[in-house]
């Protein structure tokens, strides 16, 4: 396919960039325009300025029993843990952005990750740091607005209730999340006696497809999930199903989809035949790390042809 030349050369003209930034001289050069450090210390300032603020764990504790099922409910659970983390990287956040500030004036020693972070920041780079701790991202505004979207969409959950639809992307745990949704499910069936081993992940596109803004309400059972991008291929809305790329489009974001657990027995026993199991990954770097679970995507093509074309699903294109 005429894209798979185009990714290649997307990737090489990529890492040269990368090689130039890295290979650029330091220190601060010999004309009158601002410093080296004297941008970093403007950007600290202004992403000083946006960094939100923690969770406040007493008032997230009351705020978790008012959820539906209570504390103990298992996407309850879920957003505990994610709430707890994210609370990590915030903090480490806006400590190093302090912290960077406060060397730059003189203030503390300069040295160690405050010297890479100082690089960083003024290549546009995610510190070292901060990437150990969090998630992959290609530059340090989309890393930021990506902190951003994650507090918005924790913070509303916790303070409004569960939303229609869940942002995949923005969880550090995704497979703990489809795991609280199946063991929820599972929850309901109690009456007919489900063992959660028996439960099995299905999933499929919404028909007609849908955005989540336009959602009116949650799935009665599931989940709705939205973010992801299609690799490889593309999606036509009015066929419902997989098609091939169109010529110089890389990416197709996927419209909301519909994910929910049933018993294996019941699983439709064809599904092989007109379901494509789609592997999905955090980022665009598919290794076992980044892999997160398979969705079912309708195909009437033979499921080889997209195994073929190495189609898959990511959760981040940046």
């Amino acid at each position: 396919h005429t894209n798979a030349d185009l990714t290649f050369r997307t990737l090489q003209v990529s890492e040269g960039i990368l090689t130039i930034i890295e290979t650029m001289p330091k220190s601060s050069g010999g004309g009158g325009g601002a410093t080296r450090e004297e941008i970093v210390d403007k950007i600290c300032e202004d992403l000083i300025s946006k960094v939100p603020a923690n969770f406040h764990k007493e008032e997230t504790i009351e705020k978790l029993k008012k959820l539906p099922g209570g504390p103990a409910a298992p996407l309850t659970v879920h957003l505990r843990q994610e709430i707890d983390r994210l609370n990590i990287i915030i903090s480490m956040t806006r400590k190093t952005l302090t912290n960077l500030r406060l060397a730059i004036a003189g203030t503390i020693a300069l040295s160690g990750d405050l010297v890479d972070s100082l690089n960083a920041l003024f290549d546009a780079r995610i510190p070292a740091l901060w990437l150990r701790k969090s998630w992959e991202s290609g530059t340090l505004g989309v890393w930021f607005s990506g902190l951003l979207q994650r507090f918005d969409q924790l913070h509303k959950w916790i303070n409004t209730g569960r939303p229609k639809a869940y942002w995949l992307t923005g969880f550090f745990n995704p497979q703990g999340f489809l795991t609280a949704m199946k063991q929820e499910v599972n929850r309901k069936h109690a009456a007919d006696k489900w063992a959660l081993d028996d439960v099995v992940m299905t999933s499929e596109v919404t028909h007609p497809p849908k955005d989540f803004e336009t959602l009116r309400e949650a799935a009665a059972e599931g989940v709705f999930i939205y973010g992801l991008f299609l690799d490889g291929c593309s999606w036509a809305g009015k066929e419902n199903r997989l098609v091939d790329s169109e010529p110089k489009k890389l990416y197709t974001p996927l419209p909301v989809l519909y994910v929910t657990g049933v018993q294996a027995k019941d699983k439709k026993k064809d599904a092989a035949l007109y379901n494509f199991l789609a592997p999905s990954y955090r980022v665009k770097k598919r290794t076992g790390l980044n892999f997160i679970d398979k969705f079912e995507l309708r195909t009437e093509d033979p499921p080889t042809k997209w195994t073929l074309r190495g189609v898959a699903l990511l959760c981040t294109i940046d």
